[in-house]
């Protein structure tokens, strides 16, 4: 039963410290969630814990996949420094309401968003690097079998889900109370945020 409880909880201590990292998600979380409402937040959640399913499944059982993706990190940080510089660059640009044949306004699809989140998290090399630690730690100081390793990321996905989760809910209320104006300078400060990670991922060494 240890092997279960004690990896489980040290995952949700982990995700608490890794769900409130200062990083791009966190940005596009808030920013999204005051702009677009608690559902758009929660799918781009849905899309980071996707993300990282997918990049833990390669770490824990695509081993022989690692090298190979080791090969094209560079690719991978330019080309996530430069989406995010463009996703920053947009943010200073008007954004009209798409109006159907109704006249009402077209909302972005679910599917949108949580792809946003899948691929922010995903094209930033420093979370793959950041979770390979986690299990390179886990393997050879904690010694955990795989099965202790599972039951640690079940931990840390949970966590950092509900944090993400509560953040929307938190953002949604507060964007809520604010005017236009304040919106529109919350979408011009997340695009110098977004810019200045994409700068520091593009020249940051990994």
């Amino acid at each position: 039963m240890n092997q279960i409880i004690f990896p489980f909880f040290s995952g949700i201590g982990a995700g608490v410290i890794l769900g409130f990292g200062f990083g791009t998600i966190f940005f596009a979380l808030i920013q999204n969630s005051i702009s677009h409402g608690f559902k758009k937040g929660f799918d781009i959640a849905i899309g980071v814990v996707l993300s990282d399913i997918l990049l833990l499944s390669i770490i824990l059982f695509g081993s022989h996949y690692i090298d190979e993706i080791e090969k094209y990190k560079e690719a991978i940080k330019y080309s996530g420094g430069i989406l995010l510089v463009a996703l920053g660059i947009y943010q200073f640009f008007p954004q009209k309401n798409e109006i159907d044949k109704n006249g009402e306004i077209v909302k972005k699809s679910h599917f949108f968003f949580i792809s946003k989140g899948f691929v922010l998290n995903f094209m930033n090399p420093v979370n793959f690097l950041t979770w390979l630690a986690i299990q390179t730690y886990l393997k050879g100081v904690n010694a955990y079998t795989t099965v202790e390793s599972i039951y640690f990321f079940i931990g840390a996905m949970l966590s950092i889900f509900g944090i993400e989760v509560a953040l929307s809910i938190l953002a949604n209320y507060i964007g809520k109370k604010l005017s236009e104006r304040v919106l529109l300078a919350i979408n011009y400060t997340a695009g110098y945020i977004y810019i200045i990670l994409g700068v520091i991922l593009i020249f940051k060494k990994i």
